[in-house]
């Protein structure tokens, strides 16, 4: 059996629920460490291609679900539903790197903002991508 003690080595990242009162913090490793309250604390990882860098987190607030993006350009959506944490789907990003995630409160819109500037949505029930990107050349002109 392996213990883990104290703050995750070199965290990347950081997501909380403030319903369920549940803190993530992701790190260079591709793990993700799970806080909540007395007797929460669980461990869990990334695997395969995507055991790398966890850049962005954001919790689809009182839904028991995740979402996490890693330096390999690809979408996780975690359950917390069961007992262990697990990926039920993920979505690779071929073209552009993903730089922030942004998820408003009670939608099913996911926003991934891209190095390139452009804006794709998610839908998170289906976990795809929608047609509609937000272009940033089009922003700019309005």
């Amino acid at each position: 059996m392996t213990f883990r003690h104290g703050f995750p080595h070199s965290p990347t990242a950081i997501a909380y629920d403030p319903i369920q009162r549940l803190l993530v913090i992701g790190d260079k490793a591709g793990s993700l460490r799970i806080l909540g309250s007395p007797g929460v604390d669980t461990h869990v990882r990334h695997e395969g291609e995507s055991a790398c860098t966890v850049i962005q987190m954001v919790f689809l607030v009182n839904e028991g679900a995740l979402v996490t993006a890693t330096a390999d350009d690809t979408l996780h959506l975690w359950n917390f539903r069961q007992k262990c944490p697990q990926i039920v789907q993920s979505l690779k990003f071929q073209r552009e790197k993903i730089t922030c995630l942004h998820l408003p409160v009670g939608s099913k819109w996911l926003y991934i903002g891209t190095d390139k500037g452009n804006i794709h949505v998610v839908n998170i029930e289906t976990f795809t991508l929608s047609g509609y990107i937000i272009n940033w050349n089009k922003a700019m002109e309005m």
